[in-house]
């Protein structure tokens, strides 16, 4: 990945610093995830975006929360939280250090995936793509007897008896992501999905089917 694009015209926002630039090198260096691998031998990252509205009616990115989720474990230290602040290019290369190229797991796609991508684009320039896997996609198509298509959050938490505990903290909603990410693993068995891709394949299937 050449990052000298983020410092040539029309790269937007402000030019990294050598420093910055370095972190990035050594994410983009690190190899890219083995798809192929069993879940429990997998280490998957689960995300949060933290957003509060503008003034022209749309919403910026906040805060980032990450949890880890390592051979179907979670730990409480393996996680990360950052608010944007004044260095949002050090709080997002913070997450995509400790992101290290996993399967990211995320609940509504369009919104946390969204939300992140426009400011990695924004403030650090292009990146190199990461696996993304959307729970609110996958959870009905591997529990379809409690919920008969997409539904919020909540009411998958309440089915599986998840506490939610704070929907405004990126790294508590993190930590849902992660049980409810253990939740659809435990199911995975039962399709024929033991990897990875096998998810990645299925959640691009359900998506093709519904036309989005």
């Amino acid at each position: 990945m050449n990052w000298l694009t983020r410092f040539l015209p029309g790269g937007g926002g402000t030019p990294l610093t050598p420093d910055q630039k370095a972190a990035l090198d050594a994410v983009a260096a690190l190899p890219a995830p083995d798809l192929g691998r069993v879940h429990f031998e997998t280490r998957y990252v689960a995300v949060n975006a933290e957003t509060g509205p503008v003034e022209d009616g749309g919403r910026r990115l906040l805060a980032v929360g990450a949890v880890a989720l390592n051979r179907g474990l979670i730990h409480p230290a393996d996680a990360y939280y950052a608010r944007l602040g004044d260095t949002p290019a050090d709080a997002l290369i913070g997450l995509l250090a400790f992101i290290a190229r996993a399967p990211v797991v995320v609940f509504n796609a369009p919104f946390n995936r969204g939300s992140l991508e426009r400011a990695f684009e924004q403030h650090l320039g292009p990146l190199p793509e990461l696996a993304w896997i959307d729970l609110m996609v996958m959870l009905p198509s591997l529990y379809p007897e409690r919920i008969g298509g997409q539904a919020r959050m909540d009411a998958w938490l309440g089915s599986f008896g998840i506490d939610r505990y704070d929907s405004r903290d990126a790294l508590l909603e993190s930590l849902v992501v992660a049980q409810l990410h253990q939740v659809a693993l435990a199911a995975t068995r039962h399709f024929n999905l033991p990897t990875p891709r096998d998810l990645l394949d299925t959640e691009s299937s359900r998506r093709w089917l519904r036309g989005g």
